[in-house]
This record gives structure tokens, C-alpha cells and sequence, in this order.
């Protein structure tokens, strides 16, 4: 019952996109993470968005939308919105003990959330395959920069390889739930680009950032494994792709 919740109100999500923040909030050099106020609203906040996108589907939707995760956020509406009420005030409280850069920035994300939902989605729902996964990054590796002492050439390298990654997990789900063979190829591709940016600028070291470097790049080439071999993992896929992003716990506490 309890992983029943952790997994259909995305809790489980909210806690891999923590580990991922983790990872950021600890570069360039593998510092220890100081701010982890802000990594616990990056994970209440994500869990939110998540609560609150598939509720806004169930409830403008013409017709009942047939999976899993928007059935149960049907079924159980009232107590996720009051869920999702209890996490904005939390959120809110939160605030107050944040620097003012971190307040600012947060302020500025939630200003294109709340277009994200209230405009682009129920007018331009085909872009969400855009927008989505760029405000994911934002907030992910946005913070622990903003809040970061210094962000060198090699940090934005690995956001970047970060970013492939979100987008590569976008295109699988896609992939799997309408079989787009345009959307496998994309998940290929962007895995090629890790391999590359990977080789030819963070294969030369063991440092902190290289490792996470690797992370993200293994996590791409098994997405695109995953996604090449749909009939083999159509069961199972959600779940294996959700758990992978909790690898760079391996860099954060290794």
C-alpha cells in the first residue's frame, strides 16, 4: 500500500529528482551539501507540480484519461488536492528561512509554473514535451547553482547532460505509451550526445564531477536501451526508468 502511494503520486519521482539536486548541490568539487533547506522545497515542491499537473488533467479531461496515475489521482482527488495544499503552505514556510537569492529565483520559477499550467497546457498541450522537461532542469540545477559559489564550464556540461536525460525520459514514456518510433530514434540520438560530450570532456579524470558526468551518461545509454527494447520492458519500464535517477546517490555518498 505504501509503495501503491510512493509510486502513483509520483512521491517517487519527487525523492529521484532530489537525489539529482543532491548531485548538484554538491559541485564542482564534491563539497558537502550546506543548504538543505533548499533540497528538501526542491523535493516538496516537485512532488506539487506532479500532485497538481495530473489533477488539473483529470479535471479538464472530456473523457476519462486511462492511466494508471491519473485514475488514482481521480479516484483519491480530494485528499491529493488537500496533499497538494498542505505542501504549498509548507513550501511557503519554508521560504522565509531561504536566501533572498534562492527566494528570487524561486519566486521567478513559479511565475513560469503557473503559466506552464494555467496557459500552456490547456492551449498549447502538445508543448508540454518542450517546456516540461527545461522547467524540471531549472529547478533541479538551477538552485544549487544559484546558491553555488562558483559554476565553472564543467557544471554547465553536466547540466546539460542532465537535461538529455530528462528529455530522453519524456521520449521513452512517449515512445512506450504510443509507440512513436520518431520518439525512440530521438532517445537514441540524444544518448549518442552524451557518449560524446562525455568522451571528449570528462573522460580524462576520477574527479567529482566526472563521476557524476558518467552517471548521467550511463543513465542516457540505459534509457535508450530501455526504449530500443519496448516489448521487453513494457511492463516494467515506468519503474526501472524512475529508479535509475536515483543513481547519483552512488557520486553523493561515495
Amino acid at each position: 500500500m505504501i509503495l501503491r502511494f510512493f509510486y502513483l503520486s509520483s512521491l517517487n519521482v519527487a525523492l529521484a529528482t532530489g537525489a539529482c539536486a543532491a548531485a548538484f548541490f554538491k559541485l564542482p568539487g564534491g563539497k558537502s551539501i550546506e543548504n538543505w533547506i533548499s533540497l528538501i522545497q526542491i523535493v516538496l515542491v516537485c512532488w506539487l507540480i506532479y500532485i497538481l499537473d495530473r489533477l488539473l488533467d483529470v479535471i479538464r479531461a472530456e473523457k476519462p484519461i486511462d492511466t494508471t496515475r491519473h485514475q488514482y489521482h481521480l479516484t483519491h482527488q480530494y485528499n491529493l488536492q488537500v496533499l497538494a495544499i498542505s505542501l504549498a503552505v509548507i513550501s511557503a514556510a519554508l521560504l522565509f528561512f531561504q536566501p533572498l537569492n534562492v527566494t528570487i529565483y524561486g519566486a521567478i520559477l513559479g511565475v513560469i509554473v503557473i503559466l506552464y499550467l494555467a496557459v500552456i497546457v490547456p492551449k498549447q498541450p502538445q508543448s508540454k514535451d518542450f517546456f516540461m522537461p527545461l522547467i524540471y532542469t531549472l529547478a533541479v540545477v538551477g538552485v544549487p547553482y544559484v546558491v553555488s559559489s562558483s559554476v565553472n564550464f564543467s557544471s554547465w556540461l553536466v547540466a546539460g547532460l542532465f537535461l538529455i536525460v530528462v528529455y530522453q525520459n519524456l521520449f521513452t514514456f512517449s515512445h512506450f505509451e504510443s509507440n512513436n518510433n520518431k520518439k525512440r530514434k530521438s532517445v537514441n540520438y540524444l544518448a549518442g550526445l552524451s557518449i560524446f560530450i562525455f568522451i571528449v570532456f570528462f573522460s580524462n579524470g576520477w574527479e567529482y564531477v566526472n563521476k557524476l558526468a558518467l552517471i548521467f551518461t550511463v543513465i542516457s545509454v540505459a534509457y535508450s536501451f530501455i526504449c530500443s527494447n519496448n516489448q521487453k520492458f513494457e511492463n516494467s519500464y515506468r519503474w526501472l526508468m524512475d529508479s535509475l535517477l536515483f543513481f547519483p546517490l552512488l557520486v553523493v555518498f561515495f
